[in-house]
């Protein structure tokens, strides 16, 4: 296949794509700084940083109201908040979610973080193998969703069992607009019943994402649980996985890494840098825009209602932007990375998910500082609008 063709043929569920997407990626981004891929219909990718944090920052040009390719609406007729909106409703509820998500929320939220890791990991300490993604990756990331949002440890296992029944099992069988509109429905029962039960008791005061929404008003007036709900299961969708993924795809270059292991061992003051280069050298996430009104870039011509790729994490990669981009360097300057985007819809949960992984790297380390691959089960990796590992064996100790 030509780099043509591979192009034109481009899509992150391209089954080609799905071990390792990083090499295809930069060839099509030494061919084009704005490539074109007939899948899907058709739509325009961006390749360079610099024209993605362009983008970003012109919502007005480039609308969130479909943000992948291709997209299907998840709830119907509803907008996913606030990720599929735009202008001042989008800038309303950003500042309402917003106090629950900043770093004094996170710093709140740390020691049931930490409790939780510790706790994983002291499972799994003494055994000789460990299957990473199903016991310490997916179960995180699940935690501290859960104490953000105010949701006792008890509802654990019902929600994860919740997610991954709606993520691996219900979406990809859903035949319809309304098998996918009815899949969500009871993980936002899950989040409609927690705040019904506060205001049953009388607790809004807290400081957890869900108190926020109880508490704010839009407009002059409080949001509908509907609304709740719906802001509840955006957020859900838009941080477990993407987390999950950013831990797997960390543990698996780790794994074959003494030296960084050594420093996350010997230097912990270093290992929020260490999270930076982690997030920036293994891609997780991709997303869309719609363009709004003609614009040209590069020479090409932008339409009204064209589609276009926005790989944030890809951005990473980009050689005009980091020298040696392929080079893990633990100590590299820090420059504004695109891992959690950039511009009005940047990612509300971004210090939450560099929180995650510092605290994972540390208390893992802390009980396990030898692991590696197993030779014998290589990781199986996937690509979408979310890059990750689906299974990563590691064999513990020397």
């Amino acid at each position: 296949m030509s780099t043509a063709q591979r192009i034109a043929e481009y899509s992150t569920f391209a089954p080609w794509l799905q071990t390792d997407p990083i090499p295809y990626w930069k060839e099509m981004r030494d061919a084009a700084p704005i490539a074109r891929s007939e899948q899907h219909g058709g739509y325009w990718i961006m390749t360079r940083h610099e024209d993605i944090v362009w983008a970003a920052r012109n919502p007005d040009i480039f609308s969130s109201a479909e943000p992948l390719v291709p997209y299907h609406p998840l709830l119907g007729a509803e907008r996913q908040i606030p990720l599929e909106l735009d202008g001042k409703v989008h800038r309303d509820w950003r500042r309402t979610l917003g106090d629950a998500f900043s770093p004094a929320a996170v710093e709140a939220i740390t020691p049931r973080i930490r409790q939780a890791a510790a706790e994983l990991v002291d499972r799994l300490a003494n055994n000789e193998r460990c299957e990473f993604i199903s016991e310490f990756a997916v179960t995180l990331p699940a935690e501290t969703f859960l104490a953000n949002f105010g949701i006792g440890r008890e509802r654990l296992e019902e929600f994860i069992t919740f997610k991954n029944w709606y993520v691996h099992e219900a979406l990809p069988n859903a035949h319809s607009g309304l098998d996918i509109i009815e899949a969500g429905r009871p993980i936002r029962a899950f989040f409609a019943e927690e705040v019904e039960r506060r205001r049953a008791a009388g607790q809004t005061d807290g400081i957890d994402v869900i108190s926020h929404l109880m508490r704010a008003t839009l407009d002059g007036r409080p949001p509908t649980l509907d609304e709740i709900s719906n802001a509840c299961f955006v957020s859900m969708l838009a941080s477990l996985d993407t987390t999950t993924s950013a831990l797997g795809l960390s543990w698996a270059r780790l794994a074959q890494d003494t030296r960084t292991r050594a420093v996350i061992t010997e230097s912990p003051d270093a290992i929020p840098a260490l999270v930076e280069e982690l997030i920036r050298i293994e891609p997780v996430l991709t997303t869309a825009r719609i363009v709004t009104k003609d614009v040209e870039c590069h020479g090409v011509q932008l339409s009204a209602g064209d589609k276009v790729l926005m790989s944030w994490g890809m951005t990473g990669l980009d050689p005009d932007v980091y020298d040696e981009p392929d080079k893990f360097v633990v100590d590299r300057i820090r420059k504004r990375q695109l891992a959690f985007g950039v511009g009005p819809h940047r990612c509300l949960g971004m210090h939450v998910a560099r929180r995650v992984l510092a605290v994972a790297l540390q208390e893992w380390h802390m009980r396990i500082p030898d692991y590696r691959l197993d030779p014998e089960q290589p990781p199986v990796l996937h690509y979408s609008s979310v890059r990750g590992v689906d299974q990563l064996q590691l064999l513990i100790g020397r």
